[in-house]
């Protein structure tokens, strides 16, 4: 693939030509009447709006230009309401072959796969309780499929941590905010609020499609991820002779309640110390994720973000700088 600009650093007016990933594709009709197409295109970057105003300077099957699909594409940079967004001259639809790598168009998350999956393989084996460990390390390391689809799966389709390896490196975080937890409140138990982290949102790597732009699969819309993971645990927990049943029933307990709130696809509020930490510890990764995020969003210089629909409000991205300690 001829080298190309990435979308972040597009500029207005800048001129555009070659390959990007359809993650949302539409033909649309203006208020003249006359048909349209709008497109979100992206790479490994970020993503833009794009419009095709004369769908005659599509080249080839109009019907192949669609969303999930690779496109090639020449225009130029221009902005409306403070946004960048591609004003488009020619589109054709791309074949695979003709793109080449394909990690040029996917988010990734900034660790390394084989540095998160060491620090996860870590944190299991410093779990204490027996039998937590076990069940651990079947779902986790013993099932090389979950293991792979783990470390690919981003967090959400939307909302945060929204790029290969997300998924992985959310529960990483929080992981890490709970061994800080523990620390400060003893009486909570360390080993079942870990199984809690691991285990509440792996119903993720079934619940959305991330092979191409990040979606839900069937049985994702179907059933939702807490179903997904609380009917694998069960199983995983059917395969370990002796397992004990209240622990189980606490281990589903945090998974089924970590969303908090029975209007945000819980089905039951957190009713245990373990449970309410894993609750809040989850809900407080993803919002700084996205505060981050609007922080450091170039696409325009402004002091504030435009609004967030996952947070209901915008983001002031004015940092005060942190004073760094004097070596002595």
């Amino acid at each position: 693939m001829p080298d190309q600009p990435i979308l972040r650093t597009l500029k207005e007016g800048g001129a555009f030509q070659g390959f990007l990933l359809a993650q949302e594709a539409a033909y649309k009709i203006s208020a003249k009447g006359s048909e349209y197409l709008e497109l979100k295109l992206v790479d490994a970057s970020g993503d833009l709006k794009a419009f095709l105003w004369d769908v005659r300077a599509i080249e080839g099957d109009m019907e192949a230009v669609r969303a999930d699909v690779f496109l090639w594409v020449k225009g130029s940079v221009t902005s409306y309401n403070g946004r960048l967004q591609m004003k488009l001259d020619k589109v054709r639809f791309a074949p695979d072959a003709e793109v080449g790598d394909f990690s040029r168009f996917f988010p990734v998350s900034a660790r390394p796969v084989t540095e998160m999956l060491a620090e996860l393989d870590g944190r299991i084996a410093s779990v204490q309780d027996p039998w937590i460990r076990r069940l651990l390390e079947a779902l986790f390391v013993a099932d090389a499929d979950l293991r792979a689809a783990f470390a690919q799966a981003p967090a959400a389709k939307s909302m945060h941590h929204v790029y290969l390896g997300g998924l992985l490196e959310h529960t990483l975080s929080v992981a890490g905010m709970a061994d800080h937890a523990c620390q400060h409140y003893q009486d909570l138990n360390r080993d079942l609020v870990l199984a809690g982290v691991f285990l509440h949102d792996v119903g993720k790597t079934a619940e959305l499609s991330y092979q191409r732009s990040f979606g839900y699969t069937d049985a994702g819309n179907l059933l939702g991820h807490i179903a997904l993971e609380a009917d694998w645990i069960s199983g995983a927990v059917g395969k370990i002779p002796e397992f004990p049943e209240d622990l189980r029933l606490q281990i589903l307990h945090i998974v089924l309640s970590h969303h908090g709130r029975l209007e945000f696809g819980s089905p039951v509020l957190p009713k245990t110390p373990e449970a309410l930490l894993v609750h809040y510890l989850d809900d407080l990764d993803g919002k700084l994720e996205v505060m981050f995020r609007a922080t450091k969003d170039e696409s325009d210089s402004g002091s504030w973000s435009p609004y967030s629909r996952a947070l209901d409000r915008m983001i002031y991205r004015r940092r005060w700088p942190k004073v760094e300690p004097v070596e002595k």
